[in-house]
């Protein structure tokens, strides 16, 4: 599943597990009737976790969210077990705002964790609930999702490959299978995508970026027609690449707009800087994601009104 997938239960009881296959070694956070999440630990070695337990009996809602991307193992949920006398009831209504965030290892919370910048990846120091995304969606009440894999780019990876640009993957439920297609059923009211930091990792992409962004534009507004188009630039470019990317995009602006596209804009979110911490392999930290979502919510509540 892509990073933030979350699961929302209600029951009536005491306690709670959760019955789930992991492929691979992933993390989870668990919130019980809104309180902070805390960090549940999944493996190949076990299918059913406790959520939680000696709960005064009545109801009490759950939320079970992804911290870690999709290459750290695809993970299969099963059913939400009530300790014994309990029983599932039903959720409170939906959120009634959308908001989808397409991005790279930014978006999902690469390393926001550790401890600075010399640490690699680790499957624990990943938070996509504490990523500028997700706290721009709690910050204006609002559900979303999240189709980031890091290092991909919407021309190129950080690797220089064109194999599997962002548009290639935005279709798909399970991020490395292609035979899994989203049927678009959950429409959103609000698209930000952020993608050039991989792009220009090899230096600049030139028109194939600015290509390989409207090839995925196209492909939103294939499933999102209405929604407001939001191109987030930052803050990991810095000097030539910034300046660059900036230009690329405004083109891209300047040109939907011209076709009759008027809900598109580009946002800019601050160079990160190196006061404010910086997370494993130089990746934004918990403040510079928060001064991305400070960022970004007001430009979100400027664009819709919320």
């Amino acid at each position: 599943a892509w990073p933030g997938t979350a699961l929302v239960t209600r029951f009536d009881g005491t306690g709670i597990d959760v019955k789930l296959h992991d492929s691979g070694t992933n993390f989870f956070g668990v919130s019980i009737d809104g309180g902070a999440f805390t960090v549940l630990k999944t493996s190949k070695a076990k299918d059913t976790y406790t959520l939680a337990s000696g709960l005064p009996a009545g109801p009490h809602d759950v939320v079970l969210a992804k911290r870690t991307e999709s290459f750290v193992g695809a993970v299969r949920f099963e059913a939400f077990v009530p300790a014994a006398g309990g029983k599932l009831i039903a959720t409170s209504a939906p959120y009634a705002r959308r908001i989808e965030f397409i991005g790279d290892s930014i978006t999902c919370g690469y390393g926001n964790e550790g401890e600075g910048p010399n640490c690699p990846f680790t499957a624990d120091t990943e938070n996509e609930l504490l990523a500028y995304g997700a706290l721009t969606a709690r910050a204006l009440d609002a559900e979303h999702h999240a189709i980031a894999y890091s290092g991909k780019g919407a021309y190129r990876d950080n690797g220089g490959s064109t194999a599997s640009p962002m548009a290639l993957l935005y279709d798909r439920v399970v991020a490395d299978s292609a035979k899994s297609v989203w049927d678009f059923s959950w429409t959103a009211d609000v698209v930000v995508i952020n993608l050039g930091t991989n792009d220009f990792a090899k230096g600049d992409p030139g028109q194939n970026y600015v290509d390989g962004y409207q090839a995925l534009i196209t492909k939103v507004r294939q499933h999102h027609p209405d929604a407001f188009v939001v191109l987030a630039l930052g803050p990991l470019l810095s000097g030539g690449n910034l300046t660059k990317a900036r230009g690329y995009l405004e083109s891209i602006v300047e040109d939907r707009t011209k076709d009759g596209d008027t809900r598109i804009s580009l946002v800019e979110m601050a160079t990160q800087k190196q006061s404010n911490g910086l997370g494993c392999d130089y990746h934004p930290s918990l403040t510079t994601h928060q001064l991305m979502a400070d960022t970004m919510t007001a430009a979100i509540k400027q664009l819709t009104g919320w």
